[in-house]
């Protein structure tokens, strides 16, 4: 199984965010950190979040957790409106148990 974070962001602020993460104590990021800056991932997947349509932000995704199987098919998926708001690992861990 492989886990991937995909963002708008260039890797130099992804690797800042990881940064800030780890020297906020809440551990080191262990997955990789994938660079989308013209936002062509989360658009195939429908995850632009169009309240920041025409802003600086603009591309941002909502929040959302896909598992693919091998073939690059969606699974299961979770999106969320609120980037607070995150599924489980037992809910990932049950989409991913029912793949099997």
């Amino acid at each position: 199984m492989k886990v991937y974070a995909i963002s708008p962001d260039s890797p130099e602020e992804s690797r800042k965010f990881a940064a800030l993460i780890a020297s906020d104590h809440r551990g080191e990021v262990t997955f990789s950190l994938l660079s989308d800056p013209l936002s062509r991932v989360i658009d195939r997947y429908a995850l632009r979040d169009e309240a920041y349509a025409g802003k600086k932000e603009d591309g941002i995704p909502h929040p959302a957790v896909i598992v693919l199987d091998a073939k690059g098919r969606i699974r299961w998926m979770k999106i969320e409106t609120d980037f607070r708001e995150r599924p489980t690992n037992a809910e990932i861990a049950a989409a991913i148990d029912g793949m099997e």
